[in-house]
């Protein structure tokens, strides 16, 4: 195997994590945006009232409403203020990690995939929250920087640029490559990346090759 023939590989199981990603929105999304209904409404009772999910959108209803442009309870202005959130937009680091780690040969395949999906599912928690807390800073103002326990406006607007553009992609190649650092066909194709292990960790691992034959003839 070359380089450029993993990274077909790599493009090829794209097609199929995506639909099923795709297919499977609201079932990947549906334990991190459980834990950020319990989370948001009561760290701020005074901003949040509930969080739903429907279908692959998270829905955040506020403790507010708006009339004639002043932000009231909801009880009084008659109505809430809602913020839809696609968890798509931050749970594409799934398939992109899929793809990754079943182009890779792996013992323990399985096992693997699912202590990273777990991680990633850990990572959309406060992709999801801080995508919330900025939707509710620039649409409440000065509402929302009044409410008790909320972040300040610069640790929101960092939070969610990190958790929003920096994570979903790069989350997955390091989990990819944390997990693939002790195949010896992938230290095979990329040595200055992943430098062959030393013979204890290789026995440890049980992914040492057999005797007379490639990393990659397997």
């Amino acid at each position: 195997m070359t380089p450029l023939a993993f990274f077909g590989r790599v493009l090829l199981l794209m097609v199929p994590a995506f639909i099923v990603w795709y297919l499977l929105g609201s079932v990947l999304a549906a334990p991190a945006v459980w834990v950020v209904s319990e989370l948001l409404p009561a760290w701020l009772p005074e901003l949040v009232d509930t969080v739903y999910l429907e279908g692959t959108t998270m829905t955040v209803v506020s403790s507010l409403g708006e009339v004639g442009g002043a932000f009231l309870p909801a009880e009084q202005a008659g109505g809430a203020l809602g913020f839809r959130i696609d968890s798509k937009v931050l749970s594409y680091s799934v398939p992109f990690f899929a793809a990754l780690h079943f182009a890779t040969p792996l013992p323990g395949r399985w096992e693997r995939f699912a202590r990273g999906l777990f991680l990633l599912w850990l990572l959309l928690i406060p992709g999801l929250i801080s995508t919330a807390l900025k939707d509710l800073m620039l649409t409440l103002g000065q509402s929302y920087l009044a409410a008790p326990g909320v972040p300040p406006s610069n640790v929101v607007a960092l939070a969610y640029q990190f958790n929003t553009l920096i994570v979903p992609p790069l989350a997955p190649i390091l989990l990819w490559g944390w997990e693939a650092r002790r195949s010896p066909a992938i230290q095979a194709l990329f040595p200055a990346l992943f430098p062959v292990m030393a013979e204890g960790d290789d026995e440890d691992d049980g992914t040492a090759p057999p005797a007379g034959r490639s990393p990659l003839e397997r």
